[in-house]
């Protein structure tokens, strides 16, 4: 008897028909399209070069169909989400939002990526003080000493990766969450390296703003994403860049000459306009297909594809794994250091396979398209590799 396929395998057979010409192994720095939405994606802007051939009725219901995809995902209301066209944006709202407080202290952990540091930082010139919580002893974030940190009085802002880039280490959020609870302090979140292999309830989680880009683990074009915000946070908070969609204008666009600032309500007050409506196409498409599967059964199938990489770094005299070894601690990364790495990295490219190396060490991140026998070769190239 055949066995029935899984439903991860049915979407990767599915919607990946060129896979096994190479062996991707960096979602983390982009995921692969499925043919479907990069389909709707270029039908799309063949479509808009006839005459009639795209009209505003389907503009706006592109823009519902990805935040309520998005919304469905997250599991919070669509109203809670405004597309944005990449990670930055969000973070920089956030930032925007807590510079029309008062000073105080942003806590930051060491090992950020530059998109969630560098922005913070242009506060110090009002007056903030940002606050870079030191790596514990083996290199990871210290969620201890965040903890700490958070209990100084004037704190007014978290800000962390859901996932660290180079690590793969994976942030406790219901733990910080809390902590900015009692401490009163603004929780944002950069979850670009989590959404689509690990589930997120921002909710539940305590997450005031929560920003991400769609090109990795979405598996969406460039150029689309998102931002998560707090209904009671966003309510009587003014956008820092104001778009004419952001306000409410009647269906005909026929009062535009008002000149009112009537907001949203919902999120969209913080969207821009003139938003890359072929690229959101992709993300709605990424995210049902992300939906059909479950992020839990994603999540389940990376890991089983993370095992030969683990089991060969234990059994391998010479390679340290950055990445933690507890499974709740990792999400689709997994890191190495080789005393000669760029050796290995050499190795892996001749053999078709993509991956980066990130602060000195090899990192792969598989996906829900990868397969098991594809992480065997993986191991066979390796091993080959550090003789």
């Amino acid at each position: 008897m055949v066995a029935r396929a899984t439903p991860v395998e049915e979407v990767r057979l599915r919607e990946y028909p060129h896979a096994g010409t190479g062996i991707h192994l960096n979602a983390a720095s982009h995921g692969l399209v499925p043919v479907s939405g990069a389909s709707e994606s270029a039908d799309f802007i063949l479509r808009r070069n006839r005459p009639g051939g795209v009209t505003d009725a389907e503009l706006g219901a592109i823009q519902r169909r990805s935040r309520s995809a998005v919304a469905e995902l997250l599991g919070v209301p669509a109203a809670d989400i405004a597309l944005a066209p990449n990670t930055s944006y969000g973070v920089n709202v956030a930032v925007a939002l807590v510079a029309q407080g008062p000073p105080g202290t942003i806590v930051l952990s060491e090992g950020e990526f530059p998109a969630n540091v560098l922005p913070w930082k242009v506060l110090e010139a009002k007056g903030f003080r940002v606050d870079v919580v030191p790596s514990a002893p083996s290199g990871l974030p210290d969620e201890d000493a965040i903890v700490e940190r958070l209990g100084t009085p004037d704190v007014r802002a978290l800000a962390v990766s859901s996932v660290q880039f180079s690590t793969g280490f994976r942030m406790d959020l219901l733990r910080l969450g809390e902590a900015c609870g009692r401490a009163g302090a603004l929780f944002c979140v950069d979850a670009i390296q989590s959404l689509g292999v690990d589930p997120c309830a921002p909710a539940e989680l305590g997450i005031d703003v929560l920003s991400a880009g769609g090109q990795k683990w979405l598996c969406s074009p460039w150029g689309s994403g998102f931002v998560y915000l707090r209904e009671e946070l966003r309510a009587g908070l003014t956008p820092p860049m104001v778009s004419w969609l952001g306000v409410r204008v009647r269906g005909d666009l026929g009062d535009m000459l008002q000149y009112r600032l009537d907001w949203h309500e919902s999120a969209r007050k913080f969207e821009l306009a003139s938003l890359g409506l072929q690229d959101y196409l992709g993300l709605a498409r990424a995210v049902e297909i992300l939906l059909e599967m479950g992020v839990d059964a994603v999540r389940r199938h990376v890991a089983v594809l993370h095992e030969p990489v683990l089991d060969w770094v234990t059994a391998a005299r010479s390679v340290r794994l950055v990445t933690p070894t507890d499974g709740g601690r990792r999400a689709g990364i997994v890191s190495f250091v080789h005393p000669r790495t760029q050796d290995v990295a050499h190795a892996l490219s001749e053999a078709g396979v993509v991956f980066a190396v990130r602060e000195g060490a090899i990192r792969l991140s598989p996906h829900f398209y990868n397969t098991p026998k594809e992480m065997d070769g993986v191991v066979e190239i390796l091993d080959t590799a550090t003789r």
